[in-house]
């Protein structure tokens, strides 16, 4: 048995049974499935080197990655977001990667793909931490980030999507505070949508930032005009908002309101 089979078997498949009683098949077809070789080998790397300490449950699911919950070895709670090489979105992230300065020489093998896009989303998170609430990323190899987890006990926070505004009017002003603030530092989310936004019990927190990019990528306010088109949709439900325009003028800063 190799070294990757038997921290499988050590680590993982023991909670199988678990989830696999707690949420169905769907489960256990996905953790089962996630973790391939270079992926085991990844995550047995950093609990060796003690930067993380345990994986524990599955948290959700998406086209391009899982989200687990762990512990450090200080018994920290952490997310591990783990991109699968097998994304059905590789198109996709290549289009994005071209496109960002950060990125010029790429190799266009799959996995090196999938390690870069996992890379440019930690990049962002690092770059935008100080100024907006996101998960703090303690770091990246390959294909998985390890960050701080948005809720407790192995559950996450809600999305915006799933309980709505706590407060319409100031949460949608701080949103666009927050898209200025991430302008300043050079940065445009790419993404931003209600999916993309967890309510949590005094703030809330942008998350999801691996389309995340520079002001000097030439699709950048093609993308911002985007994310305020999405936010202003969402706030509708709730309040009047503002014309796109003016949002994007205060998030520019080429106004005084």
């Amino acid at each position: 048995m190799g070294t990757e089979d038997a921290f499988y078997n050590r680590e993982f498949k023991k909670g199988l049974k678990s989830e696999r009683s707690k949420g169905g098949d769907e489960l256990f077809k996905v953790r089962d499935g996630v973790f391939d070789r270079a992926t085991l080998m990844t995550l047995y790397d950093l609990i060796k080197a003690e930067r993380l300490g345990t994986v524990e449950g599955i948290v959700s699911t998406g086209k391009e990655a899982n989200i687990f919950w762990g512990y450090t070895p200080d018994k920290k709670e952490v997310a591990v977001k783990i991109y699968r090489v097998a994304a059905t979105t590789f198109r996709n992230m290549w289009q994005y990667l071209v496109q960002d300065p950060r990125f010029k020489r790429l190799n266009r093998q799959h996995r090196q793909i999938i390690y870069n896009w996992t890379k440019r989303e930690y990049k962002n998170l690092m770059r935008v931490e100080d100024v907006v609430p996101v998960p703090k990323p303690y770091f990246v190899r390959n294909n998985v980030i390890v960050m701080d987890f948005l809720g407790k006990d192995g559950v996450a926070f809600p999305q915006l999507r799933e309980v709505g505004p706590p407060n319409p009017e100031r949460d949608f002003e701080t949103l666009v505070r927050h898209m200025r603030s991430m302008y300043r530092q050079g940065i445009v989310h790419a993404d931003l949508s209600e999916y993309n936004i967890l309510v949590g019990e005094e703030k809330l927190y942008l998350i999801d930032f691996s389309q995340g990019t520079v002001l000097e990528n030439p699709m950048a306010e093609e993308y911002l005009a985007r994310d305020v088109e999405n936010i202003i949709r969402f706030f509708r439900k709730f309040i009047k908002t503002p014309e796109p325009d003016a949002v994007l003028a205060r998030i520019r800063g080429t106004t005084n309101e």
